[in-house]
């Protein structure tokens, strides 16, 4: 149940499931990509992308790697697993001999994670209700909503009852949204 939390005093959104965790790190050094091309488990390919791949079978995540030395972990469900599969990348680079051995910062950039209401939802009630919705149905199916209280991310709100959380940069405001019971009052 990796990425996912338990929520049951809730009765309206029992889960919330992390699908995806983007997380960054910096070697603060050059990185010679060309010398990874033909390096099991890393992808090169200027065709594709300005940037080197690691995905092999130690890493849950794909961490793209940029000659400036920057890092970002792409996939992964929790931030322990984006912080695994950068410090590896980061071991990997040494091993390697293309970086000095080195301390890594991980941070924490964006969270998207959903859940569902079980019930639906009438979009054009609630876009009237709650402050800060946008719901133009010709333009996106959802309501967005912009919360305050989830500094800056934005709130996906389907019909059918279905919420992506998107932009959030602390596993803690998931948590906050349940234990101040936020999300329920929106619907109740």
């Amino acid at each position: 149940m990796r990425g996912e939390f338990c929520l049951s005093k809730l009765r309206l959104m029992p889960k919330v499931n992390i699908v995806n965790l983007i997380a960054t790190a910096d070697l603060k050094q050059f990185v010679d990509l060309e010398k990874l091309k033909r390096v099991r488990g890393f992808v090169y390919d200027t065709v594709i992308y300005r940037c080197a791949y690691l995905k092999d079978d130690k890493t849950q995540s794909k961490v793209s790697i940029f000659s400036s030395g920057k890092m970002i972990s792409v996939g992964s469900k929790s931030h322990q697993t984006a912080k695994h599969d950068l410090h590896y990348a980061s071991r990997r680079l040494a091993e390697l001999g293309l970086i000095t051995p080195t301390r890594i910062t991980v941070k924490l950039q964006n969270i998207v994670a959903t859940s569902s209401l079980g019930r639906n939802i009438s979009l054009e009630n609630l876009s009237t209700r709650l402050p800060q919705t946008i719901y133009e149905p010709e333009q996106f199916p959802g309501a967005i909503h912009y919360a305050k209280e989830f500094e800056s991310a934005s709130i996906l709100i389907f019909a059918n009852g279905k919420v992506v959380f998107a932009g959030l940069k602390r596993l803690d405001l998931l948590e906050k949204a349940y234990s101040a019971r936020i999300l329920p009052t929106w619907f109740d």
